[in-house]
This record gives structure tokens, C-alpha cells and sequence, in this order.
């Protein structure tokens, strides 16, 4: 198999394999099994499950945004939503472990690069810019996790829609009240 087409085969079986269960009941021999390839080449291509999760997440959505028409934090979060929207249970088992190298872990990694500065700007008249950026950093990551779960009936751009009218909301009361 060429080396795109193993990665592509287990991003399959891993995507088809996670929307029906949760990532600590599939293993690597279950994901080699279904690619008819042996344990070492997995570990040729990916370091461990997380690492196959990872790489959908960056293949299927991050790579391939076309970032020259995102002119601000809501252009990357409106097709961010609907991308989670449309692989909801995928998403939904990917975000329940909560391990090092878990799916969680790494997102709020990625999130907290791209909107820290987001938010920092957002509050940049504020000598706590960067602990409000934080809290709304890590406030994002659990909204998406707990839309996934719970909230799933409302659409990504209603859902999108929501938080920025919150972030707003409380950007505009704490820059009004700032000790």
C-alpha cells in the first residue's frame, strides 16, 4: 500500500470505528485487521491511536481551509462548527477520553494558539487581557464538547452565533467594570 493510501485506509476505519464506539473499546489490531496491515506498519505512519485521531482532525479540516478568507476568528470557527457538526459521532467519542495525548487535550492546545490572540486583542485595554483570553479559551473548548453531546439540534452557525454574542457580551461587561 502507498504510504497515503495506509494513512487513508486507517483514517477510514478509524472514523467509521469511532462513530459507533468509544476510542478505549478500539484497538490497533482492530484498525490493522480491517487494512490488512501488520502492527508495524501502523507504527510506521502513527505513533498511537491519538496520534490517527489527530492526524483526521488536521487532514480533513485544519489542512484544508483556505486561510486567506478567514478575516477573523468567527470565519474559522463558523466552518470549524460544521465540520464537528457533520462528524458529530466521531466527535462526540473522540472528545470523551480524557488522557494525555487525548483528542480534548489537543484540541484546547490548538484552540489556545488560535484564539488566545483573538481574545487578548479582544481585551487589550484590560491589564488581565491574557487570563480573560484563557478563560475564554478553555470556555469555547468545553461549549464545543458539551454542543457535540447535548446541544446537537442547534445548527453550527446558530451555535456560532451564540457564543459570539455571549463573548461579546461579556467582553463589553468586564471592559466596562475592569478593576
Amino acid at each position: 500500500m502507498d504510504i497515503n493510501l495506509t494513512e487513508r485506509a486507517l483514517a477510514d476505519q478509524m472514523k467509521k470505528l469511532l462513530s459507533k464506539k468509544p476510542l478505549s473499546k478500539i484497538s490497533i489490531k482492530d484498525l490493522t485487521d480491517a487494512c490488512h496491515i501488520n502492527r508495524k506498519t501502523y507504527y510506521y505512519h502513527f505513533k498511537d491511536k491519538y496520534d490517527l485521531v489527530h492526524f483526521i482532525f488536521m487532514d480533513e479540516f485544519y489542512y484544508q481551509l483556505d486561510y486567506d478568507s478567514i478575516d477573523s476568528i468567527w470565519d474559522f470557527l463558523i466552518p470549524l462548527s460544521e465540520y464537528f457538526y457533520s462528524n458529530k459521532a466521531y466527535y462526540r467519542h473522540a472528545f470523551e477520553e480524557k488522557c494525555q495525548n487525548s483528542f480534548s487535550e489537543f484540541f484546547a492546545d490548538l484552540m489556545e494558539s488560535i484564539l488566545k490572540e483573538h481574545f487578548e486583542d479582544e481585551f487589550k485595554t484590560s491589564e488581565y487581557k491574557v487570563l480573560y483570553a484563557d478563560y475564554i479559551t478553555a470556555g469555547m473548548v468545553y461549549v464545543f464538547k458539551r454542543w457535540l453531546e447535548s446541544y446537537e439540534n442547534i445548527p453550527p452557525e446558530k451555535f456560532i452565533s451564540i457564543m459570539k454574542n455571549a463573548i461579546h457580551g461579556l467582553a463589553e461587561h468586564v471592559l466596562s467594570e475592569d478593576i
